[in-house]
């Protein structure tokens, strides 16, 4: 019987990892595939009256689409945990995100612009599950070291899935690769993963929490944690330097790609590839080198010189033109964004009480996400007209965020 729980438990735990895996592949697994297929003209998905500058412009608000969705959702679905159980919010999410590949793979092998992005939105509403992954660990944890070590194993397979699903995107989109593979396969994978997960789901998580009838639905929950977030006198300006970093590095991030495709000509397989080592630049800055960097400089200091490093190396993206200098830049700015994020959440955390540390640490998803839908949508209108105007605004966001953090002495 002992031992049949213990299994029981392992299931879980498998279910709850996957899950979020799943999640964090659905962000980058897009990104090999989005920029060529918006701004290659040989792709049909839009007219040949379509200009580059509109393709682009438009491609922001899709790639901006997904965060947004997810920034409406990821509360819904955390209540509704609460409100029917881990189990059924579980069912439901996985459920419509599967639906959410389906749609989007179909509306890329027909070349159809509106479903793609009706898509896109439903994979973003049901992919926000990382509250629900974060309260079942804590429900199936018994000691607050296995908890610990439980979220740990869980930051980094989230980075492994963006790395994963980088490469996925980019080796199964690149039709030169294999006559077999397309723009639409690797959304195929997506959604058959998905409807795996499903079953795995259904058929061995056990529930980690009791229904409670009593708790009540907020469609409006993600800017009620705006709100608060900005009522917090000796928080609010953390959580504006920590928006400010976000909406500068997915600036930077997304259109990185949108530089490497139209003034090196990068296939999908490269695309892949960079995406995929900007992945592994972060996790390096996140692990050994801010591991480095704490042991030997104050955390302040660390911050401080981040965001401004930050700023340096983004510009230089604006005036370089060999492709080689670029990868080696945005690997530096992977690496940089890789100890500040988690500095930045550092921060939040020890400004806060005790019993804050929840709600802060909550509302801080909701301004990140808020910014990672801003970002991608400011940027697509800036490339527009030009398209180092996007690092230019990254640059400049940091820049802020920089003077902020000086000016205050956080």
């Amino acid at each position: 019987m002992k031992l049949i729980k213990l299994n029981k438990r392992k299931f879980s735990f498998f279910a709850i990892n996957f899950t979020y895996f799943l999640d964090n592949l659905g962000w980058s697994i897009v990104f090999p595939i989005f920029a060529p297929l918006f701004l290659d003209v040989d792709n049909l998905i839009f007219s040949e009256s379509f200009s580059i500058s509109a393709r682009t412009a438009l491609l922001g608000i899709f790639l901006g689409a997904f965060p947004l969705a997810q920034f409406l959702g990821a509360p819904i679905l955390g209540e509704f945990a609460d409100k029917r159980g881990r189990r059924k919010a579980f069912i439901l999410s996985i459920a419509f995100t599967c639906l959410g590949y389906l749609l989007t793979a179909w509306s890329v092998y027909y070349k159809n612009l509106y479903f793609l992005f009706i898509g896109r939105v439903v994979t973003g509403i049901f992919s926000g599950n990382l509250s629900i992954c974060l309260a079942s660990i804590a429900d199936l944890s018994k000691e607050k070291k296995s908890k610990v070590k439980h979220f740990g194993y869980l930051s980094v397979l989230g980075g492994f899935a963006f790395i994963v699903g980088a490469l996925l995107g980019g080796n199964f989109s690149d039709s030169s690769v294999s006559k077999y593979f397309s723009l639409d396969f690797p959304l195929w994978i997506a959604a058959f993963l998905s409807f795996l997960n499903l079953l795995f789901v259904i058929f061995a998580f056990v529930e980690t929490s009791l229904p409670n009838p009593n708790v009540k639905f907020n469609l409006f929950e993600s800017f009620f944690h705006i709100y608060r977030a900005l009522q917090i006198k000796n928080l609010k300006k953390l959580y504006f330097i920590y928006f400010l970093f976000i909406f500068s590095w997915t600036m930077l991030f997304q259109f990185s790609l949108v530089l490497v495709i139209t003034k090196f000509s990068f296939s999908h397989l490269q695309i892949g590839e960079l995406a995929a080592f900007m992945g592994v630049c972060w996790a390096l800055g996140s692990g050994l080198i801010s591991k480095v960097l704490v042991s030997k400089f104050p955390d302040k200091n660390i911050l401080k010189f981040s965001l401004l490093f930050f700023v340096i190396f983004s510009t230089f993206l604006v005036f370089v033109n060999f492709s080689y200098i670029v990868i080696i830049i945005l690997g530096v700015c992977g690496i940089i964004g890789g100890v500040t994020w988690p500095l930045c959440v550092e921060a939040l955390s020890n400004k806060a009480n005790i019993n804050m540390q929840g709600k802060v640490l909550g509302m801080s998803q909701s301004v990140q996400s808020l910014a990672m839908a801003i970002s991608p949508i400011i940027g697509g209108f800036l490339a527009n007209y030009f398209i180092e105007f996007s690092f230019l605004a990254a640059s400049f966001a940091s820049l802020i965020g920089f003077i902020i953090y000086l000016k205050e002495k956080l």
